[in-house]
């Protein structure tokens, strides 16, 4: 064997190993990785297997890797390397994690938080920490005066914008600090474009409930009574429980634009690779491509490379639902036909 062939033998390997890790390390199962790069078994057991049964060229790891959304020649690392983007971004951040850890019991003991005032709850998060009111001024971009008012739980209310600088400060949930859902702890960034707002399910279906932007700028529900939905969308879903969301935002550009709708089916399997609807149990709601779970953790992209990928752990997901189709503004109707 020529040096050539032995060094293009050990990069075959190299990448076989590689393979086999990020399936091993990152898909629940083999076949949702298949499902992902629309591969098939054969070809990913002989290619993942070592050495590898089937050659393994650079070519075809390139391939591999714009599929699954991996890091440019992410195969040809050594092992224990990272696959994505957010690995290394996780990786730089440590040094800023949250100061306040993400818990099952809720922070403030037996009290319920959505009883509390946000400066209360402001009050209840940083005190334990010993955030001085200059230290606070700075990051909210306001008066010390102000800052001192907070610290004691009173003063004007806080803003959006300020609940998210002291999000990305000192990792207090910002949907918790206004409106006191979710846990205290930041768990993950979520400052997502798109906005869906439920409008109908499958067969001309009414809505009785929607999700929309709130004036704090967090995701709330608003029920409605039945038949007062807000119109329907004419789809031939088989699922009996499909139901729509007009999407604002361009998170999901261009394969999905603002203003259309997308068809969700509550009862079909989510695969790896296929678009969802999640919402999370602090009241979130979005509309992502779902990439793959491991470890406990849900891990979602946008189309649109500006946002980046977001991730939930088991106990934060409320519901995530398969989106069947995108579909066109003017399929909307406002009222059911008298036909129906």
């Amino acid at each position: 064997m020529t040096e050539t062939d032995q060094l293009r033998k050990e990069a075959a390997t190299r990448r076989a190993a590689r393979l086999d890790e990020l399936i091993r390390t990152r898909f629940e199962r083999q076949a949702d990785f298949i499902s992902l790069i629309d591969g098939n078994q054969g070809e990913v057991s002989a290619l993942s297997s070592i050495p590898p049964k089937k050659s393994f060229g650079a070519v075809k790891a390139r391939k591999i890797e714009q599929q699954a959304g991996l890091l440019a020649n992410s195969l040809e690392a050594d092992v224990g390397s990272p696959f994505y983007q957010h690995e290394i971004d996780s990786a730089k951040s440590d040094e800023k994690a949250p100061v306040i850890q993400p818990s099952s019991a809720d922070a403030t003991g037996t009290i319920d938080a959505s009883s509390l005032t946000p400066n209360q709850r402001l009050k209840a998060a940083l005190a334990p920490i010993g955030v001085s009111a200059e230290t606070l001024a700075g990051v909210a971009k306001v008066g010390a005066d102000i800052a001192s008012q907070w610290l004691a739980g009173e003063g004007p209310e806080l803003s959006l914008m300020q609940a998210v600088s002291l999000q990305n400060t000192y990792g207090v949930n910002s949907v918790w600090l206004l409106k006191g859902k979710g846990d205290p702890g930041v768990a993950v960034r979520y400052n997502d474009e798109f906005r869906p707002k439920d409008v109908v399910g499958n067969k001309l279906i009414p809505v009785v409930g929607m999700a929309q932007l709130g004036d704090n700028g967090h995701w709330s529900d608003l029920e409605y009574p039945v038949g007062h939905g807000h119109g329907y969308v004419d789809f031939p879903s088989r699922d009996k429980n499909a139901y729509a969301l007009q999407c604002e935002g361009d998170s999901m550009s261009p394969r999905i634009e603002a203003g259309e709708f997308v068809i969700v089916e509550p009862n079909t399997p989510v695969k790896p690779g296929k678009n969802v609807m999640l919402r999370s149990k602090d009241g979130r709601v979005m509309v992502k491509k779902f990439l793959y779970q491991a470890a406990g953790r849900t891990y979602l992209i946008s189309i649109n490379k500006a946002h980046p990928p977001i991730s939930f752990g088991e106990e934060e997901i409320e519901k995530m639902h398969f989106i069947r189709a995108i579909v066109d503004a003017d399929s909307w109707v406002p009222d059911v036909p008298e036909s129906i």
